[in-house]
């Protein structure tokens, strides 16, 4: 029998697959005809809210998931849970895993499942005879949409497979540009060619979207903002940056200021969105993100996943810092520094007004738009700048200014700003790719301090630069795809 590679039979798969995780009523893509499904501009809105539905960053729990969990636990910010039975011991311990249900399966289907929604509804599209010019502007604001999400689909695959960012000959991931026919076998193409797609799908995107369109002002779609953030950070770890790109960062600031303390505590309770260029929706029903680290609530005798003390630490150094109430639940038991008996419950997903374990999915913040300057501020030689955009988001976190930081070169700089970034967004899916790009240059990997590497009977350093930074290409893909080629030092 023919075997068919994983990327295809995800395709196949999902085009029969019924799937709704929005709170709107979404009509899902016809089974067998696409023609018969996507005729009218109702149907174009269903299959664009069907590709937000696919894209599933927090999706798994108890001990499995998507890059919300991984990059908890594969690195440096969590420890063993109270109530653990071995849930993420395999991945904590760096056990090199590439099948079903690992991290590397897991970004690779959700996002080419992701991909393959949308090239299906933008084959479907060419058919719709848009009734008004009305009709054709909301069309293209919708089309937009979806390449603005394949352009983020690609990137989040770029950003975990490939080993150089910068290297325009190595490789990078597939292109998928169209829906694919059953047999086909495909290399991953160049760094510079996935670049050049996501770059072209990105201008794309920007030609499509309409400002003036309602949902623009809705941050549950994507819109121009978002697109101008996906380009600052295709640009920065890339290396293909100049003046322009620091000049999209302040216009973004300047639409989206850094929440108050206040406005902060409000925002990861889901009850204000101050500072969210673009989230997933996440009500009643859909997804509950708490699972990731709880067995069913944020308590003391329920998480099997907790924070690391090397994080509370560093989320404690400076007394007011709000971060350090939203990622420790309040209920924590604290017994001492770097205590073995140490209850650090996670706090970052208290739940919501749709329930105890579902919170939105903070996809783009300016804060991390703020960071993302800083580093290209210091890479531009730019260090007192830099040293300003960190102190801006300390004294917005804190509530009152704080010291200016003095940064002699470079290294400096990017060591201070990994760890704000890992105050910031610990939680929101960022620091093992943190500790790939910014870590692998400055000679830092996960060190985890001996009391949280010991819950798990794991490593304590994994040294910079470990090929296990870069996921690996699933071992499903190679059952029927003998063109690919693996990432280095991993098993085909």
């Amino acid at each position: 029998m023919k075997k068919i590679n994983l990327f295809i039979a995800i395709f196949m798969a999902v085009f029969f697959m019924v799937s709704c995780n929005d709170a709107t009523d979404i009509s899902q893509v016809g089974e067998l005809d696409e023609g018969a499904a996507y005729q009218t501009l109702a149907d174009l809105s269903s299959g664009v809210n069907g590709a937000y539905a696919f894209y599933g960053v927090d999706s798994g729990g108890n001990g499995s998931g998507d890059e919300l969990y991984f990059n908890a636990i594969l690195t440096d910010n969590v420890k063993a849970g109270v109530a653990s039975n071995g849930q993420g011991a395999t991945q904590y311990q760096y056990v090199v895993d590439i099948t079903a249900g690992s991290p590397s399966f897991s970004v690779w289907t959700n996002r080419y499942s992701t991909i393959n929604q949308i090239n299906r509804v933008l084959r479907a599209s060419t058919g719709i005879n848009f009734e008004s010019e009305a009709e054709e502007a909301e069309g293209n604001h919708l089309l937009g949409q979806l390449y603005a999400l394949r352009a983020l689909a690609h990137l989040d695959l770029f950003e975990y497979y490939t080993v150089d960012y910068q290297d325009p000959q190595s490789l990078a991931v597939i292109i998928m540009d169209r829906v694919p026919s059953i047999d086909e076998q495909l290399e991953r193409n160049t760094v510079e060619e996935t670049v050049s797609f996501i770059m072209n799908d990105l201008i794309t995107a920007k030609d499509l979207l309409d400002e003036n369109n309602a949902d623009s002002n809705n941050n549950i779609y994507v819109n121009d903002d978002f697109v101008d953030f996906l380009r600052i950070k295709l640009e920065l770890i890339t290396d293909n940056y100049d003046s322009t790109t620091i000049d999209l960062a302040d216009d973004l600031m300047a639409k989206y200021p850094l929440a108050s303390t206040v406005d902060y505590r409000l925002l990861f309770l889901d009850a204000g969105d101050e500072e969210v260029i673009f989230k997933l929706a996440r009500g009643t029903g859909d997804s509950e993100v708490g699972e990731l680290f709880y067995f069913n609530l944020v308590d003391v005798d329920d998480a099997f996943i907790e924070v690391s003390n090397d994080l509370y630490n560093e989320l404690a150094e400076v007394p007011g810092d709000i971060r350090f109430d939203i990622n420790v639940d309040a209920s924590s038991v604290f017994n001492g520094e770097n205590d073995a008996d140490n209850i650090l419950l996670i706090g970052k997903y208290p739940g919501s007004a749709a329930g105890p374990q579902i919170n939105d999915i903070k996809v783009a913040r300016s804060s991390e738009v703020l960071l993302m300057k800083a580093e290209l501020e210091a890479r531009s030689n730019m260090l007192g700048q830099a040293a300003a955009s960190i102190q801006e988001i300390r004294t917005a976190r804190v509530g009152s200014v704080q010291p200016l930081p003095n940064y002699g070169n470079l290294n400096e700089a990017l060591t201070d700003i990994l760890k704000e970034r890992r105050k910031e967004l610990c939680f929101e899916g960022h620091r093992l790719l943190d500790i790939k790009r910014i870590g692998g240059e400055l000679n830092i990997g996960v060190t985890r301090s001996t009391v949280d590497c010991t819950s798990f009977e794991a490593p304590c350093v994994i040294p910079a630069n470990d090929y296990r930074y870069t996921l690996a290409i699933p071992q499903e893909e190679f059952f029927g795809n003998g063109n690919i080629t693996q990432n280095p030092s991993y098993p085909n």
